[in-house]
Parts: C-alpha cells; structure tokens; sequence
C-alpha cells in the first residue's frame, strides 16, 4: 500500500498454496458425493484435483456410504438433444439422423467450450457415425428407388409389348375361318366361282 502497511491476501495461505474457503469445499463435497466426478466437481469449484482426493481421505467422504440416489442429468437445461426428445416425446422413430447429428456437434461445440478435450473427441466420433449412417441411408434408399424405376420401366415396356401383340392379333385375320386373308372387294369372290361351275 502507499501508506507502507503491507497487505494481506484475503484467501488462506498453506505451504505454497492457496487454500478455498470451507464454504466452497462444502459445495465440492456435496457435489462429489451427490454424484458428480472428481474432475468436474474440481472444475465446477476451482479446486486441484489432488487437494480434493487429499481432503475426501482426510474426511473420509465416501460415495458408497450415501443412499443411493439416480445420477445427475449433467446435461445443460438448454441442450439440444433434451429439446429433441421433448419434441418427438420419447418417439425415437420420429428423429431424423440430421438432428442427432446436430445434437452431438453442438455437445462438441460445448464441450470445447469448457476445456473437456476428450469429451469433444467424444461427440465428435458420434456425430461422424450419425453422418456416415444417414450417407449410408440415403445411398439404399437412392440405390432402392433406382431399381423401382427400372422395374416400373420394365413394367411399362411389358406393358407396352403386350398391347402391340393385342393390336396385331386384331389387325391379323384368323386363319381357322376358312379365309385367305381377302375381303372380297376384288370382284373374284366365291361366288364367281360357284356361278362359273
């Protein structure tokens, strides 16, 4: 100070160390215990890892002497993959590929944002496996339509044959009526030659 009083730094100091307030190691240990992991709970409040594992031996924090509790959805309110389920209701046949797709990039993104190098490697494999499944879809489904074309065009042709042989047998005389093929409008008909005998 300019006064030539020396100040005091307001946090605990200890062998090199400065030490978190008993009020923020209440939190760790309510989040450790609660669920939470070591890493995250460290992360979440500030503290080392190591001074956490120090401070559970010492005070004998346990998780297998807490009631048994279902683990925290340690996802944020506002992710996308929680809006998504809430929109098709738990339908999963309603949710195209694309959207998982968006949800694991967006966890990505999140998870960048916070420093989790592995967890971004993480969804960024699954949004790579939504995408190459969705290619993979979208190939049989092209691979599938192409060859109801090619039948519908194989129907059509049939079809179309078929109507030919139709219209030739029509335009065709048949020959077990005794006829040669002539009409009689030529004037040498049956008849001239049933008179003429």
């Amino acid at each position: 100070m300019p006064d030539g009083t020396p100040t005091r730094d307001p946090r605990p100091f200890d062998g090199g160390h400065f030490n978190a307030p008993d009020g923020v190691w209440l939190r760790v240990r309510d989040d450790y215990l609660g669920g939470m992991s070591a890493t995250d709970a460290c992360r979440r409040h500030g503290v080392g890892l190591s001074a956490l594992r120090a401070r559970a031996a010492r005070e004998g924090w346990r998780r297998i002497d807490q009631p048994w509790a279902p683990p925290p959805n340690a996802l944020d309110p506002e992710d996308e993959g929680l809006k998504l389920e809430d929109r098709v209701g738990g339908d999963l046949d309603k949710v195209d590929l694309c959207e998982l797709s968006f949800v694991a990039y967006r966890r990505m993104m999140r998870a960048v944002m916070r420093g989790d190098a592995t967890a971004a490697l993480r969804w960024r494999q699954v949004m790579r496996a939504m995408d190459q499944e969705e290619a993979e879809l979208d190939r049989a489904m092209a691979q599938h339509e192409a060859l109801r074309h090619e039948r519908a065009g194989w129907a059509e042709q049939a079809d179309g044959q078929a109507a030919e042989r139709v219209a030739l047998a029509l335009d065709t005389p048949n020959s077990s009526d005794g006829s040669d093929g002539s009409n009689g409008s030529d004037g040498s008909d049956g008849l001239d030659r049933v008179s003429s005998g």
